[in-house]
C-alpha cells in the first residue's frame, strides 16, 4: 500500500498555461506602479505650480497675506521647494522687512533656486526703482544677480540704485561691469559718465528750483547735506539733523519728503532768481515777501527774515532758539499780523458785491477821528471831504471804512473775509501753515469799525494769505490753491508725484475784481502807494499799516502786475518796520525792478 503524504493536500495546484497568461507580469506591475507614482508627482507639481502662480498674482496686487498662504501650501506638500521659499522672501520684501527677505532669499539659494523666465527679480527691482524705493530695489537686484551673474541689465540697474543711495563709487563699478558685457552700449556709457561726474563733484543733487537750479545736495564723502542757496531758501527747504547725539530733528521740505531723499529729485515752483531779488529787497527788515503766479497758485518766491544757515542748525541750535527774533520761524506761512488797510480791499469788494447804497456813507468830512461807543476811533490823518469809495480807497481813510462797515454789517464782513481765505487753510502745501483769523460775530460798533479797516486784537493774517488776496483779484476773483512743489521724480526722471493748479475759493465776480483793480491802480499811480510805482509798468497795489508805534508799526504792501495781464502777485510785510507807504511800497519798487531784468512784465497781451 502506498504511503499517503499528509502535506500533499496543501501543495498549490499548478495553473494551466492559459490561466497563467491572464495574470500581469512583474514588469507590468512595476510599470503601473511607476506610472501611478509619476501621476502623483505630476499632480503635486501641477498643484505647486498653480499655488505658486496664484501667490505671485496676490503678491503683485498687494494682498500679501493671501500670497503667503499660497506659498505655504506649496511648502506643505514639498517642504524643500526653493521657489516657494523665494516667494515668501518676496512677501517679506514687499512688507518692508528686508532682513527677513534676505534670509529667505539666501535659504532659497541654498535649496538650489534657479533662474526662471516666469518670474524675474530684475523686473521687480526695476519696478522699485520706478517707484523711487531704492533700498528695496537694491536687495531685489542683488538677488537677481545671484541668479543671473552675467546679465548686464542687472549691473546697470544696481549702478543706478547705488547712485540714488549716495554710493556713487559703487554705482560706477556696476556700470563698468555692465560695459564689460556690452562694450558698445551707448546708454551704459552715458550712465557711467553721469556717475563719474557726480564722483568728481563729490555730491548728488536732490532739490531743484523750477529751472533746474540745484538747492540741496548730499556729499558723497560723509553723507552730510549741503544747501547752495541756504539762507535764501532756509525756511522752505529746511534741514535734517543727521547727528546721533543731541539730534535737532528736521523741518521744511527736508522733513516732509524725508522718505524720498536723497535718491529722488524734487522740483519746486520757486524761481531762484526771484528768490534772490526778494531776499535782497527785504534786506535787514524783519518780515516776509511772498510772490505768486495768480493764474496757477504757484509760489514763485517766498522769503522770511531773519533767516538761518541750515548746515549750522546742530551746532548753533541754542543760539537760534534763544534769539528773540525767532529766525527758525517761517513768517511767510506761520506769522500772524494785524492786516491793517489791506483789508479795505475786502470791505470794498463786499460793498460792490452786495450793492450797498453808498449814498448813506459818502460824502462826509473826515476830521482825522470819530467817536464810536464813547471811544475815539483814530485815522492816520485828517482827510477832509471824502466824496466816494474811490476817494476813500485812495486816501486809505479809516473813518470812511468804519462808516462803510456799519453799512455792511458784521455778517457780510465775516462772509467776505472767509471768501478771501480767513479761518481756513489750503491743503496743497507741504509745510505747516497757520490759518488767518478774522473777528467772529457778536461785535460792538467799535469792533465792527475796526474789522472794516483791518484792525483789532483778534484780526490776524499770514503773508501767504495776503498774497493770495492780491492774486485772487488779479485772477478775476478766482483764488487758486497755493503750492510750492511742482513734481517729484525718481533718479531716471519718471514722475512720482505732480501738483496741478486747482481752485481754492471763488471770491468775487469778474466785474468787481476789475473795479478793485482800478482802485489799486490809482493807489499806486496817485494814492499813498506811489513809492511802488515804476515807469512803464502798471502796478495795482494797496498799502497797509498795522500794529502799534511801540516798537513800530508793521508795514504792508500787496500788489500784482501788470495790472491788465497779471503775471505775479505779491505781499510784503516789514515787521515793526514803519508805515506801508514809506517802507513796504519802496520794497515793492525794488522787487519789480529786479524781476524785470529777467522776466517779461509787459502788458502787450490782453487780460484773459
Amino acid at each position: 500500500m502506498a504511503l499517503i503524504d499528509p502535506l500533499k493536500r496543501y501543495k498549490p495546484i499548478p495553473l494551466s498555461r492559459k490561466r497563467r497568461a491572464r495574470l500581469p507580469s512583474f514588469r507590468t506591475v512595476l510599470l503601473f506602479f511607476v506610472l501611478f507614482c509619476g501621476l502623483l508627482v505630476f499632480k503635486t507639481s501641477l498643484l505647486n505650480q498653480y499655488n505658486y502662480l496664484v501667490g505671485l498674482k496676490y503678491w503683485r496686487s498687494g494682498n500679501l497675506e493671501l500670497a503667503k498662504m499660497e506659498f505655504n501650501k506649496v511648502l506643505a506638500r514639498t517642504p524643500g521647494d526653493p521657489k516657494a521659499v523665494d516667494g515668501l522672501g518676496l512677501v517679506e520684501m514687499k512688507a518692508g522687512d528686508l532682513e527677513k527677505a534676505k534670509e529667505l532669499y539666501d535659504q532659497a539659494m541654498k535649496m538650489g533656486l534657479a533662474y526662471s523666465r516666469k518670474f524675474s527679480h530684475l523686473k521687480t527691482g526695476q519696478a522699485f526703482i520706478d517707484d523711487g524705493k531704492y533700498n528695496v530695489a537694491e536687495l531685489e537686484l542683488q538677488h537677481a544677480l545671484e541668479l543671473q551673474p552675467n546679465n548686464p541689465d542687472i549691473y546697470v540697474a544696481l549702478g543706478t540704485v547705488e547712485r540714488a543711495l549716495g554710493q556713487v563709487s559703487k554705482g560706477e563699478k556696476y556700470y563698468e561691469a555692465a560695459l564689460n558685457y556690452d562694450p558698445k552700449n551707448k546708454k551704459m556709457q552715458v550712465l557711467l559718465e553721469q556717475a563719474r561726474e557726480e564722483k568728481d563733484r563729490g555730491s548728488i543733487y536732490y532739490i531743484f528750483d523750477r529751472n533746474g537750479v540745484p538747492l540741496a545736495l548730499q556729499w558723497a564723502k560723509n553723507g552730510e547735506r549741503g544747501y547752495p542757496m541756504g539762507k535764501e531758501f532756509a525756511h522752505l527747504i529746511g534741514y535734517i539733523d543727521q547727528n546721533a547725539v543731541n539730534n535737532r530733528g528736521s523741518m521744511g521740505l527736508e522733513k516732509a519728503y524725508q522718505q524720498y531723499f536723497p535718491g529722488n529729485k524734487l522740483y519746486l515752483t520757486i524761481d531762484s532768481r526771484i528768490q534772490k531779488v526778494i531776499s535782497k529787497a527785504l534786506g535787514w527788515e524783519k518780515g516776509s515777501i511772498v510772490v505768486l503766479n495768480p493764474r496757477t497758485g504757484e509760489i514763485l518766491g517766498c522769503v522770511s527774515q531773519p533767516t538761518f544757515t541750515p548746515e549750522k542748525v546742530h551746532d548753533e541750535w541754542w543760539t537760534y532758539i534763544d534769539n528773540k527774533n525767532t529766525p527758525l520761524k517761517n513768517r511767510a506761512f506761520e506769522g500772524l499780523y494785524e492786516p491793517g488797510s489791506i483789508i479795505k480791499i475786502i470791505s470794498s469788494a463786499a460793498a460792490v458785491e452786495k450793492n450797498i447804497n453808498l449814498s448813506s456813507v459818502f460824502p462826509f468830512f473826515c476830521k482825522g477821528f470819530t467817536t464810536i461807543d464813547g471811544k475815539v476811533f483814530m485815522d492816520w490823518k485828517k482827510h477832509k471831504m471824502i466824496h466816494s469809495l474811490a476817494e476813500a480807497f485812495d486816501a486809505s481813510c479809516n473813518v470812511a471804512f468804519a462808516r462803510l462797515g456799519f453799512a455792511l454789517g458784521e455778517d457780510t464782513l465775516f462772509e467776505f473775509n472767509n471768501r478771501f481765505g480767513f479761518n481756513s487753510v489750503p491743503k496743497t502745501l507741504d509745510l505747516p501753515v497757520t490759518a488767518s483769523v478774522s473777528p467772529k460775530l457778536g461785535l460792538s460798533r467799535y469792533e465792527l469799525a475796526e474789522t472794516a479797516t483791518g484792525l483789532g486784537p483778534t484780526f490776524r493774517i499770514t503773508p501767504l494769505n495776503a498774497a493770495m488776496m492780491a492774486a485772487a483779484i488779479a485772477n478775476d476773483g478766482v483764488m487758486m490753491s497755493p503750492y510750492l512743489t511742482d513734481r517729484l521724480t525718481n533718479i531716471n526722471g519718471k514722475v512720482l508725484m505732480q501738483n496741478k493748479p486747482s481752485v481754492y475759493k471763488e471770491t468775487i465776480s469778474r466785474p468787481t475784481a476789475q473795479f478793485l483793480t482800478t482802485l489799486m491802480l490809482n493807489d499806486v499811480e496817485r494814492g499813498i502807494g506811489v513809492k511802488a510805482r515804476i515807469q512803464g509798468l502798471k502796478i495795482a497795489g494797496k498799502t497797509g499799516t498795522s500794529g502799534s508805534r511801540d516798537p513800530n508799526f508793521h508795514a504792508w504792501f500787496i500788489c500784482f502786475a501788470p495790472a491788465d495781464n497779471p503775471k505775479i502777485a505779491m505781499a510784503i510785510i516789514a515787521e515793526n518796520g514803519g508805515t506801508g507807504k514809506d517802507i513796504a511800497a519802496p520794497i515793492a519798487h525794488k522787487v519789480f525792478e529786479g524781476i524785470m531784468d529777467f522776466m517779461d512784465l509787459t502788458s502787450d497781451n490782453s487780460k484773459k
